[in-house]
């Protein structure tokens, strides 16, 4: 009987011996399959990285030499070019298309390994907004116009204008005086204004969004458009608070009031601004018809008389702008040989005569006004994305350059945003 006992004990014992090493080794399986796992994908980041280095590269090769190609005359020509220059195609878009966004598309780094990853570069010219910087005091004569038509356009009532207006140009000048009289219910607001007392009454604000803000103006170049929320006149009317968000990115404007007084504002102004750029908008690059239609010259009315009709014609206008750029040559020439169509009435605009004339051709007019806000082709800042793709694993990066010659200065950059 005890003999019996004892082997019984023995058997749990090597059962349990049993069960305790099939554990310990299916942990071990399970942690070798995760560190195989891990070593691939360490492995296939690391390739990735290596393709949007690359990728860093081909933009740069492309925005330092695109300037000095030329169209081909001749199919045979073009087949050269090609052979020479791998970019050539990217180069002479940039160039002959006066600042249209360009891509490589995918492209194989490797080309004895195609199955190695991609990698893709867009490059935009950022001239297609307006700088908000410029527009203050110290930076444009005609600042307050254009912000008026910015207002106007974006559908924002006249009673909220001159709040707007002068709280963004304390915030942006380097004065102590405050714009629109220190009195005045719609003036602007200096440093002794933006104090904690302020901070708790805005409607809505998001501290932790918003840690890094100064309670004082910035006296100076903002370098988020989200900045624009922290600002007297954005955020509060007569003493109310109001939706900073609905001026900057469309929606309610006075959401605490009853629905029937409730403001919708349908398109904010955020579409109209880049942090960056000569001041110029580059007709051939900029997308959004309604940028242009704030430029003096383009809008011909008076915006504080706020006439419906003085919107819609300078829409109509923008609208007709980029409808006849997007026009493509009908000669029957690839885009990179050069046209004998010399009066250039197709695709990008030539110059400011080019652009009048083919509007007048249309019956539309501008003013010679608007010349002073143009640009034609790419000035010196560009947004360059680049998506490296290797087995799954995705890295990209946008970044702001500022090119200078044969030299690119990043002003911004972003990793995986």
């Amino acid at each position: 009987m005890r003999r019996s006992s004892r082997k019984g004990s023995a058997l749990v014992a090597v059962i349990w011996l049993l069960a305790v090493l099939s554990i310990l080794i299916a942990s071990y399986a399970v942690d070798a399959h995760l560190q195989t796992r891990i070593n691939i994908y360490l492995r296939e980041r690391v390739t990735v990285d290596h393709l949007t280095e690359a990728g860093l590269a081909i933009a740069e090769v492309i925005l330092t030499d695109y300037q000095n190609v030329s169209e081909a005359a001749s199919d045979s020509e073009l087949e050269e070019k090609l052979e020479d220059d791998r970019w050539y195609t990217e180069k002479l878009s940039l160039k002959s298309q006066g600042g249209k966004e360009v891509t490589t598309g995918a492209v194989p780094v490797d080309a004895l390994n195609p199955n190695g990853g991609t990698v893709s570069v867009t490059i935009r010219p950022i001239e297609s907004k307006l700088n908000i910087n410029n527009l203050y005091a110290g930076g444009d004569q005609n600042f307050g116009e254009i912000w008026m038509r910015i207002l106007a356009v974006s559908g924002i009532p006249k009673d909220y204008w001159d709040g707007i207006v002068n709280g963004w140009c304390d915030w942006r000048d380097t004065d102590g005086t405050t714009t629109g009289g220190a009195r005045s219910e719609n003036a602007g607001a200096e440093n002794d204004f933006y104090t904690d007392a302020y901070q708790d009454f805005v409607d809505g604000r998001d501290v932790e969004k918003n840690k890094n803000y100064k309670p004082k103006a910035r006296d100076g170049e903002i370098v988020d458009i989200e900045e624009l929320k922290a600002i007297k006149g954005f955020n509060e009317y007569d003493e109310k608070p109001i939706n900073a968000d609905a001026i900057l990115n469309g929606g309610v404007l006075n959401p605490a009031e009853d629905e029937k007084d409730q403001i919708v504002v349908t398109n904010g102004i955020s579409a109209f601004f880049s942090l960056y750029g000569s001041g110029k908008i580059n007709v051939n690059a900029v997308k959004d018809p309604r940028v242009l239609a704030v430029i003096p010259g383009i809008f011909q009315g008076n915006p504080d008389d706020q006439r419906a009709d003085d919107v819609e014609e300078a829409m109509a206008i923008a609208q007709k702008i980029i409808e006849l750029r997007e026009t493509l040559p009908t000669d029957g020439k690839s885009p990179l040989i050069s046209s004998s169509d010399e009066e250039n009435d197709t695709g990008a605009y030539k110059d400011f005569n080019n652009l009048q004339m083919r509007l007048q051709d249309v019956g539309l007019d501008i003013q010679n006004d608007a010349s002073n806000y143009l640009s034609f082709q790419p000035d010196k800042f560009f947004e360059i994305t680049i998506i490296g793709k290797s087995f799954g694993i995705v890295h990209k990066i946008v970044a702001v350059a500022l090119v200078d010659g044969d030299k690119v200065r990043y002003l911004r950059w972003q990793e995986d945003p």
